[in-house]
């Protein structure tokens, strides 16, 4: 628990020391994203264009094989965090953050799905791994954190649906253009269901705001 609580800063609502980003009608935030999220849900008709904020960065898509297979992303090659908690995978000693339940999720897939489909699958939740960690203060836009280290490193997931909407809406269209939109719809109201019969979370999908 201390090595977690060293990775992140807590700030408080009450706390003013560095909420440099100050909206017109009194209220700060800690980040710009923070502002424009207000801005957009409590004064969307002031927002211009000036407002929005600069697009993120998306890692670099890669070259798709000669034989059409959809190929898995360098970070799920990599000894990324998800793949070294699969391969040291200890149901007594997980914490429960995020990415211990990212992993617990393909551990039970990789056994049930065909290979083509644990693929998609587990692109699926690095694609939603990588938008948390970019806009980890839409999960709870007035008690989000700051964080020193992935949110999905230090946190649990029980805010996870709060950002399917945005996943599905936002990010993967900006950042990973030629996604599936339905498959990633059924990957996320999968994901929740599961997280939400394993008692990782007591939230709900959005389901008709995702099918629009």
């Amino acid at each position: 628990m201390e090595a977690n609580e060293a990775k992140k800063k807590r700030r408080s609502k009450a706390d003013s020391e560095g909420r440099t980003y100050t909206c017109e009608c009194g209220k700060s935030y800690f980040s710009y994203q923070a502002l424009y999220t207000h801005k957009k849900t409590k004064h969307s008709e002031s927002i211009s264009v000036e407002d929005l904020p600069k697009k993120k960065r998306g890692r670099p898509r890669l070259n798709k094989p000669s034989n059409d297979e959809e190929p898995l992303p360098n970070l799920v090659i990599n000894n990324d965090p998800i793949t070294h908690i699969m391969k040291n995978w200890n149901e007594t000693e997980k914490s429960g953050t995020c990415d211990e339940i990212f992993a617990e999720f393909l551990i039970e897939k990789q056994g049930k799905l065909p290979e083509d489909e644990y693929n998609a699958t587990k692109i699926s939740v690095y694609n939603l791994r990588e938008c948390i960690n970019k806009n980890y203060e839409r999960l709870d836009a007035e008690n989000f954190l700051e964080y020193e280290s992935d949110y999905t490193v230090c946190e649990k997931p029980g805010m996870i649906p709060n950002i399917s909407n945005f996943y599905i809406i936002d990010f993967l269209p900006k950042e990973i253009s030629d996604s599936d939109k339905d498959r990633e719809i059924q990957f996320m109201l999968e994901f929740c269901k599961w997280l939400n019969e394993n008692n990782y979370t007591e939230l709900e999908i959005a389901i008709s705001s995702l099918i629009e």
